[in-house]
Formats: structure tokens, sequence, C-alpha cells
């Protein structure tokens, strides 16, 4: 799961760049919603989730999804994400 921050026409771009990207299947656009500000500031570009506790929190989300992200919304997925990178930066 990926989310782009800024200026709507950059995340339009960024997004369109993604759906003609031949190592990315199956884009989806979750949601699409203003913000006052950036959820990830300090990241230009970040991974996240190879920690033990990440694989905990992975395992947790699959079990309940099925690995499927069309049964977690935007919102959650949002959340998931922001999490991990709050934990990942304070390590």
């Amino acid at each position: 799961a990926q989310v782009l921050e800024g200026p709507l026409a950059n995340v339009e771009a960024a997004f369109e760049r993604i759906q003609q990207d031949d190592r990315h299947g199956d884009v989806s656009l979750l949601a699409l919603d203003p913000i006052e500000t950036r959820s990830f500031p300090n990241w230009a570009m970040g991974f996240v989730g190879t920690s033990d506790r990440d694989a905990e929190r992975f395992a947790a989300v699959g079990t309940s999804s099925g690995f499927d992200p069309a049964r977690l919304s935007g919102d959650q997925i949002h959340t998931l994400l922001r999490d991990l990178t709050i934990e990942e930066e304070a390590a």
C-alpha cells in the first residue's frame, strides 16, 4: 500500500505513473481526500514493515482481511501505515 501526499495535481500525476508502471499490478485507489497536514512529513519515499513487530501487525491484518485490500478502508490502511512509520522513526 502507498500513501501519496501533496498538491492534487502532483498526486494525480504520481498515481498515473504508478498505474502505468508494469512493476505494479491491480492498482486501486482506496481514498482521495484533502488533508490539512501531511501524515508522513519526514518521508519523501519510505518503506516500513521489516521488523518482527511489523510482521506480527501484518499477520493480524492478513488474518482479519484475508490479505484482501478491498476489505480494508483507505482510512484503515492509512492508519496502519502511519503507525508503522511512527514506530520505525522511534526505533
